[in-house]
């Protein structure tokens, strides 16, 4: 097999550089037939993996969970192998596939490591691999874009509080299994995998291989609950909470007279959508873990 790495050295806030200069040298003495390449700019990934696939078989995104969003946006539905070397803040799929973080535990997978076949998701015409977020946590993400000086997890957690102060949930109309919700949501997570923003585990039973999102919808709640609920979602414990309802479908429509923002895998889409068509594609995706 021959592989096609994608590296981000921005990722984990900078790491990605050295980190693909170590894995070129540990490339070469492992004699694969490979390339490696950098990328420039965001959105440069989607270009790259989607040539690559002409020529290559395992095309792996070297950064964290925005890379690999950019790589799986790039391959499309193009049946090439994908490969993940981790290296992000949050790095929630390589948590949701078992792989490890250490560049020679996790490269060791992506040579000797077995195939699996896992969902896709799309939402207004984007892929993503992980999760989809409406409402608090997309601006979430959109605050974190502003953390210069923190790292890990202290991103998030200071984006949220951050966020908290000012934001005000809005009336969505949901539509999902045949039937119409209306409500101002504080937040609704539409879940590939377990976790989102580097361990929040908004919907804790998702499988990545169901054929079916676990789409946790979240009510709104006064301040001293949203704080309450913060310290439980890291441990899924957040459901018990009667304004919490999660959901499985293979699908959902999501409209607002009001803008709303959607993150896709810590990625923002939009800050000022009013329609959003989330879909489900069965294990179009063939991952090593």
């Amino acid at each position: 097999m021959n592989y096609y790495f994608i590296v981000n050295p921005a990722s984990g806030r900078g790491k990605g550089l050295g980190i693909g200069r170590e894995l070129e040298e540990r490339l070469q003495y492992l004699d694969l037939d490979f390339r490696l390449v950098y990328t420039k700019a965001p959105g440069h990934a989607i270009e790259l993996a989607r040539k690559a696939v002409e020529s290559f078989e395992c095309i792996v995104a070297v950064g964290g969970d925005g890379t690999l969003n950019e790589v799986v946006n790039g391959l499309g539905e193009s049946g090439a192998y994908l490969g993940l070397l981790p290296v992000g803040s949050g790095n929630d799929f390589a948590r949701a596939v078992s792989l490890e973080t250490k560049l020679d535990r996790a490269l060791h997978t992506l040579l000797r490591g077995e195939v699996r076949r896992i969902d896709l998701g799309k939402a207004n015409g984007r892929y993503f691999h992980n999760g989809l977020g409406i409402g608090f946590d997309a601006h979430v993400v959109h605050n974190s874009l502003r953390v210069k000086r923190l790292r890990g997890n202290a991103i998030y957690l200071y984006s949220v509080l951050r966020t908290l102060l000012k934001y005000r949930p809005i009336p969505l109309r949901i539509e999902y299994n045949n039937q119409t919700h209306t409500s101002d949501y504080f937040m609704v997570t539409v879940g590939n995998g377990t976790s989102l923003g580097g361990g929040f585990r908004l919907t804790p039973d998702a499988r990545l291989d169901d054929g079916l999102f676990d789409v946790c919808l979240i009510n709104n709640m006064p301040m001293p609950s949203v704080l309450r609920n913060l310290i439980k979602v890291y441990s899924g414990k957040h459901k018990e909470d009667p304004r919490v309802k999660i959901v499985r479908s293979e699908g959902l429509k999501i409209r607002s007279e009001e803008p709303f923002a959607v993150h896709v895998d810590g990625e923002l889409l939009s800050m000022n959508l009013r329609e959003l068509q989330v879909e489900m594609i069965p294990q179009a995706l063939r991952v090593f873990c």
